[in-house]
């Protein structure tokens, strides 16, 4: 999923109906880079001066993970769940516990992993996630007791 399309564009791609809380979660998704919890997008999008509920918001992301806009990823040390846009290729991602800076990890060190797996277990793998949590170095700078 990339930027260059507009929320109407990705909404309508996905034969979704297009509804003005849809295209603002998403217009907020495509905005911002990073991983964002369903109060977060709530409380950017009435500082915006959006009327909407708490409800809509989390009704329209879980609408898009089902639909593969979005996905949807557990913060760890958290209860809650963060969501960020889909990506349809292969990645794996870096993401800050304080912030939720989501940055891209190039290459795939799972892959003779997967090769091994896929012989031993007679499966054939088509995919896998690869999340790792940690704390960027502003998050660290930030709250000292973060700091290795």
């Amino acid at each position: 999923m990339t930027s260059t399309l507009t929320a109407e564009a990705i909404i309508r791609q996905y034969h979704l109906k297009l509804t003005a809380p849809r295209q603002q979660v998403l217009e907020l998704l495509l905005s911002r880079q990073e991983v964002l919890t369903a109060d977060e997008i709530y409380e950017a999008l009435t500082q915006k001066g959006s009327a909407l509920n708490f409800s809509t918001v989390y009704r329209t992301l879980e609408t898009f993970t089902k639909n593969k806009i979005t996905e949807k990823v557990q913060i760890p040390g958290s209860r809650k769940s963060g969501f960020l846009l889909f990506t349809m290729s292969h990645t794996h991602n870096l993401i800050c516990l304080g912030c939720h800076k989501v940055i891209p990890i190039h290459g795939c060190p799972l892959k003779a992993f997967n090769e091994e797996l896929a012989a031993e277990t007679n499966f054939d793998i088509v995919g896998h996630d690869l999340t790792v949590y940690d704390y960027c170095e502003k998050c660290r700078r930030t709250h000292p007791s973060r700091q290795k």
